[in-house]
């Protein structure tokens, strides 16, 4: 849940992979779920991300996004999803994203995405996203003053 809501807006957001989604996440939630299901799985988080500042959208105040860090007009956030023809919750699957948002560009930018089986056994969820963005993002993880 964010507690500090994205002001309500009609434009959409454009949203994009960084580089390093692409390059070490992607491939493999293409490869483990193969043709429709990854591609009904991935329009179906683009439409939910990119409406997600929209009057009658309430996910930013629900259990499947939660707002990780903000500091003006811009959000680390996660988000669960789940994959198109499983019974499981978007909670309860494990799969989530990790992104940024700069609400004042309306750009939204997936850094990167993961099934919780692939945390390394000895970090937390918070503790393992926090070190990739300062790993992987230092100007994101600078503007957090991710230390």
């Amino acid at each position: 849940m964010f507690t500090n809501l994205l002001p309500a807006s009609l434009v959409l957001f454009s949203i994009m992979y960084s580089d390093y989604a692409k390059n070490h996440f992607l491939k493999e939630f293409m490869k483990k779920y193969k043709g429709k299901q990854w591609e009904k799985t991935e329009s179906s988080i683009f439409e939910d991300l990119k409406r997600l500042r929209v009057v009658t959208n309430k996910t930013q105040q629900t259990g499947q996004i939660d707002e990780l860090k903000y500091h003006d007009g811009h959000w680390l956030f996660k988000y669960d999803f789940r994959i198109a023809g499983t019974n499981e919750s978007p909670k309860s699957s494990g799969n989530r994203i990790v992104g940024y948002i700069d609400n004042a560009h309306n750009k939204m930018t997936i850094l990167f995405l993961y099934s919780k089986t692939d945390l390394p056994k000895n970090q937390g969820e918070t503790a393992y996203i926090f070190e990739t963005i300062k790993q992987n993002f230092p100007d994101i993880a600078s503007l957090f003053s991710l230390k």
